[in-house]
């Protein structure tokens, strides 16, 4: 009975000893996945700014999808969306457009190099100062070369994580099913 209760302990120590010396691997690839980055996170810094800059540019001059290449800006941003819903359905300018780059860290997964920022976007619209705002969590996808600061930024990828579902609808689709709520709305206030 001894010997049969000690090699049960053993086989559980030999066994546990095993799990903790996978995990330590597994940690350790982990570790590795991520690692440092060839960019500065004042680079990467200088990457978000140009890209919310080319923003800020466009969406002022009512062209949100002119300079999708620099802006990253897509149909369903929902920066885009907030902008043409209500310039275009409530037909209130925009008077200005600002940005905040916050928590800037850089890493290197897989051989590519990512920056990520939090990072918020403030509309002011109409002679009421309407202020509309949005915060993300933005990852952009840098090149490896970082040579030319606009030639970089034009190859790179930009992710939003904080609405991964927010491109499943077209523009169209959206300020059709928004125009649709306003006029229900106007319809039951004039009841």
């Amino acid at each position: 009975m001894k010997k049969t209760i000690f090699s049960s302990l053993t086989l559980g120590v030999i066994l546990y000893a095993g799990f903790l010396w996978s995990n330590a691997i597994a940690d350790s690839n982990v570790a590795q996945e991520k690692s440092k980055s060839s960019i500065t996170e004042e680079q990467a810094f200088n990457f978000f700014t140009t890209v919310l800059e080319q923003q800020k540019a466009d969406f002022l001059n009512n062209t949100p999808l002119a300079h999708t290449n620099l802006s990253k800006l897509s149909e369903g941003d929902e920066a885009v969306l907030i902008f043409l819903s209500t310039t275009e359905v409530d037909k209130i300018q925009l008077n200005s457009f600002k940005y905040n780059i916050s928590d800037v860290k850089v890493y290197s997964e897989n051989q590519k190099n990512y920056a990520e920022a939090y990072v918020t976007r403030t509309f002011n619209f109409g002679k009421s100062g309407l202020e509309t705002g949005l915060g993300d969590q933005l990852v952009l996808e840098i090149p490896s070369h970082v040579d030319d600061q606009s030639t970089s930024v034009s190859s790179s990828k930009l992710t939003i994580e904080s609405n991964p579902n927010a491109n499943n609808v077209s523009v169209d689709e959206f300020l059709e099913k928004y125009k649709e709520e306003i006029e229900k709305s106007n319809q039951l206030e004039a009841k």
